[in-house]
């Protein structure tokens, strides 16, 4: 196993206790090490490196872009930067930083003079500690009184003439005239955003998890109209839509860091696949974590269980990389810039080629094509009307990708084990998502897989993570 799939699957355990714990570990941390490590000053790159290779910083790294001008439109923000020697000034207020307790921060502002659009953003590397070993011009104003995620300081952060690093190719040095193209700022950002995404997926995958977990421990000792909840046909229809549900969600999350054994071009075929992944995987978490609480009763709308914070929690992540309206616009530039859709599906047939062709791996192959049908119609329409129609197509689009991926595990895990519980899932994964289940909405179907194989479901579901 690659060290950052084992690395990645860690952080998935980890997030099943507690992602703001999540949060303080992972926020931040790889981009700030891959941007320090490419494009800071050598002497500010190997003292920084060196923390981190020394564990001495670990969880001590923050993006700071929000400010009171709004957190998706970056091109609107205020915080300065004027050239000072080999280094720069930062004065500016960022209203919404997590892990604002941190070290080392990468931070976005405008040097002075650069264009007032997202072209003129770069990214600096803020110390909580100038060179000199002063304290730099850093100041947490107040924590925020949050919604979640209580476990993680955030807060907001003034920097008063905090001595910066131009994050560039360029020379530093006093007479370089490296400046916002040469630093790239929301480009290179942006290039490393599908990592921060699948982390932020990762979240909300353990949110989901863990209030599975929850329910189906409630349920087997909860006793209610003379047996166990879980023992009702009604809890076990519930209960068996959320196994399903997470599994989805898993083989979304893992397949974005290409787990499997892809044919397509990883950047590519991410520009997609990472942004519908977190917009489908963190709505989950939401659902997932209010499905428990009403499965606890009282019991889950009190702070004594676990429960209530997971959906505290959970409403973050549509918030933390981009909201689904951004990821919605994500996904169009995909299309429009990159034909990135083209490469989506590409994988979704390989995912679907390895399987039996069975009822179900035909209903997905069908729903591939109207897929691609859909998104041929979509080009076609008018750029308000297209735009306003993003958010059913990118739905549309996790909808597939996870029952492609579905069958694909399916046939995995009959080729290795024999067994067909992979098989079960997918099947029922696709009967809700993807079938047509005509004018009665399938009420009048006279089988029950769901409920006459509950022990099948909830039995995988407790043994793997």
């Amino acid at each position: 196993m690659r060290p950052t799939v084992a690395l990645f699957a860690a952080n998935y355990l980890l997030n099943q206790a507690d992602i703001g714990m999540g949060c303080a570990l992972g926020t931040g941390a790889g981009m700030v090490q891959s941007l320090v490590a490419a494009f800071a000053p050598a002497d500010v790159r190997d003292h920084v490196l060196a923390k981190f290779d020394s564990g001495e910083w670990a969880g001590e790294t923050a993006q700071l872009l929000t400010e009171r001008t709004g957190g998706s439109d970056l091109g609107a923000l205020e915080t300065t930067a004027t050239r000072d020697g080999d280094s720069w000034r930062l004065n500016g207020f960022k209203w919404f930083a997590s892990n604002c307790a941190g070290q080392a921060f990468v931070v976005l502002a405008k040097p002075e003079g650069a264009p007032d659009t997202t072209r003129g953003v770069a990214n600096f590397l803020v110390l909580r500690t100038r060179r000199d070993g002063s304290r730099n011009g850093v100041r947490v104003r107040r924590l925020k009184d949050k919604l979640g995620t209580r476990s993680v300081a955030s807060g907001e952060v003034e920097f008063v003439d905090a001595e910066a690093f131009l994050l560039s190719e360029e020379p530093s040095g006093p007479q370089s005239q490296a400046g916002p193209s040469g630093g790239r700022g929301l480009a290179r950002m942006m290039e490393l955003t599908n990592a921060a995404r699948l982390g932020i997926a990762s979240f909300a995958l353990g949110n989901a998890r863990r209030a599975l977990v929850e329910s189906l421990c409630y349920a087997r000792q909860r006793r209610a109209f003379g047996g166990a909840l879980i023992d009702k046909p009604l809890m076990r229809r519930k209960l068996a839509e959320l196994i399903v549900d997470v599994e989805a969600a898993q083989t979304l999350v893992f397949d974005g860091l290409g787990v499997a054994n892809h044919r397509q071009p990883r950047t590519i075929r991410q520009r997609i696949a990472v942004p519908v992944t977190k917009l489908k995987v963190c709505r989950l978490g939401i659902s997932a974590a209010s499905d428990a609480i009403e499965i606890h009763g009282g019991n889950g709308y009190v702070e004594n269980w676990p429960v209530a914070r997971l959906l505290r929690d959970a409403q973050v992540n549509t918030i933390w990389e981009g909201p689904d309206n951004i990821l919605c616009l994500d996904v169009r530039r995909g299309i429009e810039q990159t034909s990135a859709h083209e490469t989506l599906l590409a994988r979704l047939r390989d995912a679907v080629s390895v399987a039996d062709h069975d009822d179900t791996t035909r209903l997905v192959e069908a729903r591939i094509d109207d897929l691609d049908a859909a998104i041929t119609a979509w080009t076609k329409l008018d750029r308000r009307l297209g735009e306003a129609r993003l958010f059913p197509l990118t739905q549309f689009m996790g909808d597939v990708y996870a029952g492609a991926l579905l069958i694909e595990r399916a046939a995995w895990e009959r080729e290795v084990s024999g067994t067909d519980r992979a098989t079960l899932v997918a099947r029922l994964y696709a009967e809700r998502y993807l079938a047509d289940r005509g004018p009665l909405r399938g009420i009048d179907a006279d089988s029950g897989e769901a409920l006459d194989r509950f022990g099948d479901l909830v039995a995988g579901a407790l043994a793997t993570a």
